[in-house]
């Protein structure tokens, strides 16, 4: 399980340590139901809901962007980035998955335009480990500008809130603001999965290298299956948690898609992807595998000894050496 790093969660404990929890609730059960219709962070209009979307909503987001630049860090592990820049960064928790994942971030610029959420991240801040933070407060669309190019740049749950319209010039912009990687997170659903095929294709047409989680840069086998691409995250429920969402199981699954391009890393072995939980039996384990054609079943047979030991530890989201 992924929970929020200890520093996170005693910062937000301090922020509600006045809190009424009742007000709470009732602010956080009206976030979910936003989220969940399709919403924008826009519900958030006040400090209560701030802190009622940081409960609720942030533990996941954490959760799931923690796990793709796992996924990602563990191909390029030479790669040392010193600066951040958070596209739609909310309470900031793309950039505190980032510091997790990349202790040798220096600085890093939020952007966002709500300005509740950004006063939570500033909050926040005030207890991260040593690093240079500043808030850029606007969408996208309008603020993006050349002197917040970084050597990462991530967009984390954004895409959805940006009109379809304009989202291939803002992803144009963030591209060119990236240094050497752009990290996309969207919730993994079918429609996040589109628009995660359709950043694929553009940024491969301005020659982007794929890194992750993709086993190569040919066409999505995927892209006009039934299935679509998607990966998991299980985070533990904090007693607010439970209590702002009236939740009994302790912990929670956050399903994600992400895409992870680079320039200047040279060959990255990529190897092939797990895009399912691997079935184990005492006989075999098989694996459904991100493959350039279609989607591979691969079936590794208890008499193969250390294969089958080595398949029975892999996970849906594991990349296994070609």
């Amino acid at each position: 399980m992924t929970g929020l790093s200890s520093w996170i969660s005693h910062a937000l404990d301090r922020q509600l340590e006045h809190v009424s929890r009742g007000d709470l609730r009732e602010r956080a059960l009206a976030t979910s139901e936003t989220y969940r219709a399709g919403g924008s962070s826009r519900i958030v209009a006040s400090e209560l809901d701030a802190l009622a979307y940081a409960v609720v909503r942030m533990p996941a987001t954490y959760a799931a962007v923690r796990a793709a630049l796992a996924q990602t860090a563990a191909l390029i592990p030479d790669f040392k980035p010193r600066s951040l820049l958070d596209v739609g960064a909310g309470p900031g928790t793309a950039s505190w998955a980032g510091l997790d994942a990349w202790p040798s971030l220096k600085r890093a610029a939020l952007i966002d335009g709500n300005p509740h959420l950004l006063a939570l991240a500033r909050k926040l801040h005030a207890s991260a480990p040593q690093i240079d933070l500043s808030v850029v407060p606007g969408d996208a669309a309008g603020a993006l500008d050349d002197d917040l190019a970084a050597d990462v740049v991530m967009a984390s749950y954004a895409l959805t809130e940006i009109e379809p319209a304009v989202a291939k010039r803002v992803l144009a912009k963030l591209w060119a603001l990236a240094g050497r990687l752009l990290v996309i997170v969207e919730p993994g659903t079918t429609d996040g999965f589109r628009r995660i095929l359709a950043c694929r294709d553009f940024l491969l047409a301005q020659g982007a290298a794929i890194v992750a989680p993709c086993s190569h840069e040919g066409v999505c086998p995927l892209a006009e299956d039934a299935r679509w691409c998607h990966f998991g995250a299980r985070l533990p429920r904090s007693r607010d948690h439970l209590a702002a969402k009236g939740a009994s199981v302790p912990y929670e699954d956050e399903k994600f898609i992400y895409l992870a391009a680079g320039r200047g890393f040279g060959a990255v072995a990529r190897g092939s992807r797990i895009l399912a939980t691997p079935k184990v039996s005492k006989a075999s384990v098989a694996l459904t595998l991100c493959a350039p054609e279609t989607a591979e079943r691969r079936i590794v047979d208890r008499r193969q000894k250390e294969a089958y030991k080595a398949a029975k530890r892999c996970d849906w989201g594991d990349a296994l050496p070609s």
